[in-house]
């Protein structure tokens, strides 16, 4: 059980590191022998990948405590940086609070509960066959997770189709293939055995959809006043199908992982 969780927690923050991870790509892609790549890029792709890897590994059984804590310290140093020089410091010196990053303050959070549940004693639980309560939840995340496929296609075919936008970009539409895509492996097999294999990524992927609404609504009321002019209805509803993809995505994988809990009151 142990390292269940300890692999779903890694795969989970990995996941939310995926888009930064894809943007510099994509950065990098588009902009060619112009784009300099620096350590926050470096340490981010680092990550992403050992993250994965260590997540994949856990989940199968083929990792060591070690590795993981190493992993998770990793992480929780840089994201701990990024929020002293991007939230913390900027706050002191300007004597006020400014935007809060979620993203990373929550992530940190659970980087740091991943880290003190390597050390928690737990009882292992044998595996159980299906059941018609696992079922109900099971049917209930597929059914959000098709909602959740429906939105993220809307939302990509949107920004595609769209021409002017002033926070978004192509992109977005590309994000928005890629949790299709994930809401599309956790309805195939929320149909049979739901697993942290597609839970994990699916959750971190919906988180950061989530996160982002949050942070673009801070912006936008902090700042709206001097750029409505410039916001279209389009951009409006990319903004609100992001609200509406995190919280899709949120409650399908935690369906889903309901589904292969055991049922907690039986006769």
């Amino acid at each position: 059980m142990k390292k269940q969780v300890s692999g779903f927690i890694m795969l989970f923050l990995g996941a939310t590191l995926l888009p930064n991870f894809s943007s510099f790509l994509y950065s990098w892609a588009l902009n060619g022998s112009d784009f300099e790549p620096n350590w926050i890029l470096w340490a981010t792709l680092s990550l992403t990948i050992l993250l994965f890897l260590f997540g994949i590994l856990t989940l199968l059984e083929k990792t060591i405590l070690l590795a993981n804590l190493l992993v998770l310290l990793g992480y929780s140093v840089f994201q701990s940086w990024m929020l002293w020089q991007n939230q913390l410091e900027p706050w002191i010196k300007n004597g006020e609070l400014g935007l809060i990053d979620y993203s990373r303050l929550i992530t940190l959070l659970v980087a740091l509960i991943g880290i003190a549940y390597l050390f928690i004693k737990t009882p292992e639980k044998p595996a159980i066959p299906p059941t018609d309560w696992q079922k109900k939840w099971r049917w209930a995340g597929v059914f959000f997770a098709i909602l959740g496929l429906g939105v993220s296609i809307t939302l990509a075919v949107i920004v595609l189709s769209g021409e002017e936008f002033f926070f978004t970009t192509p992109f977005d539409a590309y994000l928005g293939i890629g949790i299709a895509f994930f809401f599309l492996l956790a309805i195939v097999f929320g149909f049979r055995k739901p697993n942290a294999f597609i839970t994990a990524p699916l959750l971190g992927l919906s988180f950061n959809f989530f996160t982002e609404y949050l942070w673009l609504e801070q912006l936008l009321r902090k700042i709206g006043s001097q750029i409505g002019s410039q916001i279209g209805q389009d951009e409006n509803t990319v903004v609100a199908l992001k609200l509406i993809i995190g919280t899709l995505g949120i409650f399908a994988s935690l369906f889903l992982i309901i589904a292969t809990q055991k049922k907690k009151f039986e006769a």
